[in-house]
């Protein structure tokens, strides 16, 4: 028979109140960016270099237009062999950017991450400028603790 551990209370009132806490507690800072007029190909080598899955697209203005992802870069690849040296990452983006405010919780970023079917969340301040990033192993690291 296997033993089952259930753990006692959490301190801080268990996951419902993990999903109250705010995001940029569990955000990733500094954020990686690429301005999104660069190829695609330097994206991926931005990518590799710095052993992230995303990368933040911002404008001339540091402005946050969206989050590229590692498989949106695959998948343009696999849909056009050249697409690396053709296609800029305003190409590979999502037209509804999967961002929140800095005053927005947990749950919001989860939920924006499920509603999109992205696996990240850009966190942007009130001039639109991103200050962090929210992933999926985040909120599960968050939950694991």
């Amino acid at each position: 028979m296997k033993a089952i551990y259930i753990a006692g209370r959490e301190p801080d009132g268990g996951p419902g109140r993990l999903a109250t806490r705010p995001v940029t507690e569990v955000m990733s800072s500094p954020v990686f960016s690429v301005d999104v007029d660069i190829l695609l190909g330097d994206a991926l080598e931005a990518l590799v270099r710095t052993g992230r899955r995303h990368l933040v697209a911002v404008d001339g203005a540091g402005r946050c237009l969206g989050v590229l992802a590692d498989r949106a870069v695959a998948a343009a690849w696999a849909h056009d062999h050249a697409a690396l040296s053709r296609l800029t990452v305003a190409a590979a983006l999502d037209p509804d950017p999967a961002t929140v405010s800095t005053d927005a919780r947990v749950i919001d970023a989860a939920r924006l991450m499920r509603a999109g079917g992205v696996d990240a969340v850009a966190i942007v301040d009130a001039d639109g400028r991103p200050v962090g990033i929210v992933t999926g192993s985040d909120l599960i690291a968050l939950l694991a603790r």
